[in-house]
Order: C-alpha cells, then sequence, then structure tokens
C-alpha cells in the first residue's frame, strides 16, 4: 500500500512555538523545528501553539493550498511577501526572493491573514 503525501506532518518543537508561523528545521536534527527568521526559507506553516518538547502539525508549504499566517505589521492584499522574524510574514524583506502574496490585508503586526505561498 502506497503513502500519500496528505500536506503536513508532525515534528518536535525545538522551542516554544505560536501558530500560523513559518517554521524550519533546527540545526542538526531532522525532526525538530524552529522559526524561520528574516529571509529564510521555510518547510512549513504551524498549525497550533506548543511548548518546546512537544509534538507539533507542520502544514507543509509544498501542499497546493493557502495558509493563514501571522504578519509582522501592515500588508495589503495582493502584496508581495518575504520572511519576517519569529516566523512571520512582511511586506518588505531583504536580498532574497519572495516567498508569497497576501490574499487578505493585516493592519497591525500579530494579525492572521491568508496568504498563497510560491
Amino acid at each position: 500500500m502506497s503513502q500519500e503525501n496528505i500536506g503536513a506532518k508532525a515534528f518536535v518543537a525545538g522551542v516554544d512555538l505560536e501558530a500560523y508561523r513559518r517554521v524550519k528545521l533546527s540545526a542538526g536534527s531532522g525532526s525538530q523545528v524552529e522559526y524561520a527568521g528574516v529571509d529564510e526559507d521555510f518547510i512549513g506553516i504551524t498549525a497550533s501553539k506548543v511548548s518546546s518538547g512537544e509534538h507539533v502539525a507542520v502544514n507543509l508549504k509544498s501542499s497546493s493550498r493557502t495558509f493563514k499566517t501571522v504578519c509582522s505589521g501592515v500588508i495589503a492584499a495582493g502584496a508581495d511577501l518575504f520572511g519576517g522574524a519569529d516566523g512571520k510574514v512582511a511586506a518588505t524583506g531583504g536580498a532574497s526572493a519572495e516567498q508569497g502574496k497576501a490574499l487578505e490585508t493585516s493592519t497591525a503586526d500579530g494579525d492572521v491573514i491568508e496568504v498563497l505561498f510560491t
């Protein structure tokens, strides 16, 4: 019987994590995740808030769908998105390429909007 990718995978939180934030694999570990920082690539979005050492479901960015994601400030619907601090998305970025498009408007840091990642 073949296994099918359902778009989510369980990992162990390497740090306390909030819901709806970008995460990357922790250095030297294939099973722990931590927040992706400014302009860092990421593997997916956390599905819930967890404490360090607990299992967390990560909705993998490779799945063809939209994601609820935490913003680091004001973002207009349709804007290009970049990796922000603490796993958030931002309207501006550094030298790296955009990571997605905002499908809703954010009016403040901490807002959760729907995003399509590229």
